[in-house]
């Protein structure tokens, strides 16, 4: 089962594309088709074709049989017209009569999360931060708090003597970015804590990770990086990787995108991943190493929401901490549909909700923040 969630967009592209044929004399067949796409049923029968839509042999079709002759403006449109049709999400434009599509789905007041955290300093003291500058001193170490996250700036003739800890704590519904002592980037998902010194003075550089983290590794051949879940040790010299350790999901995932990163557990062998390769460690011990598309595990960092064949369950998880709601099922078989899609991280739940219930029978009922997911 297949879904897109760029409802907003096609409406928009729709309304461009009849605007365009009324106003173009160029082109009978565009007219045609802005015709065709105005009447009763057409578009959902082309829906009902989608299953089947090979996009490459479409796109073979398409360029072969516009060659070198379309105006420019014109190609923009066709081009248009064949990614709507495609990709389906013109599914809620067609009037069907029958009051479905006219129906509106309840519009809870949640809204998707943003830059927040919690910087929890060696001595205990908490701090808010946002997106307001500001600068915070500790033990010779400047912290700069700005709207691209905070970084840590050390004084060389201040430099700690001991080891002293700060904790970056990102609530549900929220999302943080830092750069460590070190030059080491890090990018924290809602619901996680990252545990670092404010100074990297040892051998190594050791950090606590729970939740969801991407890191941006600075090498140091000297001096190896090394992330601490509460089921085994990432070891790196410099790379990317993204790492998932929620304590309630009983199992570790980590995904490189760069460079290369070995995995240990006591009493295990050693583990190396490879960029495009994904180790997921379950906390019996047991491990499984795929290749994947990486898209699907960063793309948070990056403000989307990427979902190829994913159970509804795994997806609400994601959607639980980004909109800091609660979920309950109210029938345990809509757990295990799978859905495929991608969808800004920054728009409210409301078009989830739409499209997971136009999609196929699963219902929503939202009561303040708890979600209750039923057929």
């Amino acid at each position: 089962m297949t879904w897109n969630l760029l409802h907003e967009d096609s409406e928009w592209l729709f309304r461009k594309l009849v605007e365009h044929s009324e106003e173009t004399t160029d082109s009978k067949e565009l007219q045609q088709l802005a015709e065709k796409l105005k009447r009763k049923g057409y578009i959902s029968r082309k829906l009902g074709e989608q299953q089947s839509f090979n996009y490459q042999k479409a796109y073979k079709r398409f360029t072969f049989s516009t060659g070198t002759h379309v105006f420019p403006r014109l190609f923009k449109v066709a081009v248009i017209i064949l990614v709507i049709i495609g990709s389906g999400i013109l599914y809620f434009l067609q009037d069907q009569g029958n009051g479905n599509f006219q129906e509106k789905i309840r519009i809870a007041n949640i809204h998707p999360g943003n830059r927040k955290a919690f910087l929890i300093k060696h001595d205990g003291e908490k701090i808010a931060l946002g997106d307001h500058g500001n600068m915070i001193k500790e033990s010779g170490v400047e912290i700069h708090v700005d709207t691209l996250g905070i970084f840590y700036q050390v004084q060389e003739k201040e430099i700690p003597k001991e080891i002293m800890y700060n904790t970056l704590v990102v609530p549900r519904g929220g999302e943080y970015s830092l750069a460590l002592s070190d030059g080491t980037k890090v990018w924290l998902n809602a619901g996680s804590e990252l545990k670092y010194p404010i100074y990297f003075s040892g051998e190594t550089r050791e950090v606590y990770i729970s939740g969801e983290a991407y890191f941006d590794v600075k090498k140091k051949e000297d001096q190896p990086f090394i992330v601490r879940t509460n089921l085994g040790d990432i070891t790196v010299l410099g790379t990317e990787f993204n790492v998932q350790n929620y304590l309630d999901d009983e199992q570790v995932v980590m995904t490189l995108v760069k460079g290369k990163i070995s995995y240990k557990q006591v009493n295990h062998e050693q583990v190396i991943l490879l960029p495009g390769q994904q180790l997921v460690v379950k906390e019996n011990g047991t491990k499984e190493i795929n290749t994947v598309d990486t898209r699907y595990s960063t793309g948070w960092k990056n403000g989307m929401f990427f979902f190829r064949a994913q159970r509804l369950e795994e997806i609400m998880e994601q959607l639980e901490r980004w909109y800091d709601v609660h979920v309950f099922y109210t029938n345990e078989a809509v757990k295990d549909l799978h859905f495929t899609g991608d969808l800004s991280r920054f728009k409210n739940i409301d078009t989830f909700i739409e499209m997971f219930e136009q999609s196929s029978d699963v219902k929503f009922d939202i009561q303040g923040k708890n979600l209750f997911i039923g057929m």
